[in-house]
This record gives structure tokens, sequence and C-alpha cells, in this order.
């Protein structure tokens, strides 16, 4: 008996001891995607990466972390503000495969960044990285699609891709204005899991609508 009651206890604290540290580990999530909004320079964003990669070891098993670092590090690449675009590429490609062996990561939004990390390499060298990787940008946005018809982010950046192909083979009228007009919608529908869970994609879908659709 008095060993149960002792192992009563240890599972109490160690139960006790995981929900704290999940609470903290989103609240401290919370406090770096707050400054990264507040960040008016993309450069900036390079030392909330750093804060990231200490959260992630300090919060094993969870997925958001290792998710936002890939992200960032994409984001990096896709504005031009790094010197090191190999390395930051480098490190998302094994952020992402850590993402696809993490049964807690949300596989939609997994997929979605695989499709965005392609496009990142195409943005690098579209010559050369256009005809080897487009292939894996759809085959990415069309899984995160398959996993949760209802995830926007996926549909945007398909969508965005598939008009900038259409406008490399000299295509118009591809209906591009109309799907970001049901695109809105599908955004402010969409519920994240958690004030912490990926929400991006509608800022840049107004600027691309206000950039192309008149």
């Amino acid at each position: 008996m008095k060993n149960m009651f002792a192992l009563w206890i240890l599972l109490t604290m160690t139960i006790s001891g995981y929900a704290q540290n999940t609470i903290n580990c989103e609240e401290q999530l919370q406090l770096v995607l707050n400054k990264v909004k507040e960040e008016k320079d993309m450069s900036g964003v390079y030392n909330h990466v750093n804060t990231l990669k200490r959260l992630s070891g300090l919060c094993p098993g969870e997925w958001l972390p290792d998710y936002y670092i890939a992200y960032l590090d994409l984001k990096l690449v896709l504005s031009r503000n790094t010197d090191k675009p190999a390395d930051l590429l480098l490190e998302a490609a094994d952020k992402l495969a850590q993402l696809k062996g993490n049964a807690k990561a949300n596989a939609s939004e997994v997929y979605t960044l695989e499709g965005y990390y392609y496009y990142a390499m195409i943005a690098q060298d579209p010559a050369v990285n256009g005809q080897k990787y487009y292939r894996e940008v759809v085959a990415g946005y069309e899984k995160a699609i398959r996993l949760d018809p209802s995830n926007p982010r996926p549909q945007l950046q398909l969508a965005i891709f598939q008009n900038l192909m259409a406008a490399f083979m000299k295509q118009t009228n591809n209906g591009f204005c109309d799907k970001l007009q049901q695109l809105e919608q599908t955004f402010r529908d969409f519920k994240p899991a958690s004030a912490v869970a990926p929400a991006w994609g509608l800022p840049e879908l107004l600027h691309v609508r206000q950039n192309n659709c008149h």
C-alpha cells in the first residue's frame, strides 16, 4: 500500500510537471511570435530564430518551435535578407525531416511547408531549379490539401505558384483573382487549433490581390 501511494505521488508530480512544461512552452512560443509580428526589419528575424532554437531544445517533442524555425528560415531566404541562404535551406530541410517524424505535428501544415521549401529552392535559381523542383512544390501543396481541405495555406500557395507558372507560359485569365476571393473567406472561416498554431497567409493573400487584381 505504501509503495502504491508513493507511485501515485510520483505519477501526480510527473503529470503536473508535464502540464506545466507544456503551458510554459506555449507561453514562451507566443511571446516569440508576438515579437516576430512586431519586427519591422526581416534581418531582425534572425534573433527570433535563435530564440526558437533554444525553445526547441527546452521543449523536446513539441513540433511548433521546429515548424516556426523552418518557416522563418524560408521567409528569410525568399526575402533575400540573408547572405547564407544555403545554410538556412539546409536547416529548414533538417527541421522538415524532424517534423515528418513527429506524430504530434499537423501533417497538412508540414506538407504545406515542404511545398514552400521547394518554392524557396526554385527562387534561388529559377532557370535551373524550376524544372527540377516544380513537381515537388505542387505535390507538397496538393498533399497538404488532401490531408486537410479546410487548410487555406496550401490552397493559397498553390494558387500563387500556378499563377506564376501561367505567367511564365504567357497564359492569362486563369481564374486567379476569383480563386483569391474564394480563399479570403476560407481564411476567415479557418479556426487555428491554438493561439500559437499556424495562422499565416491572409495578409499575403490581400497583398497579392491588391497587386494583381483590379
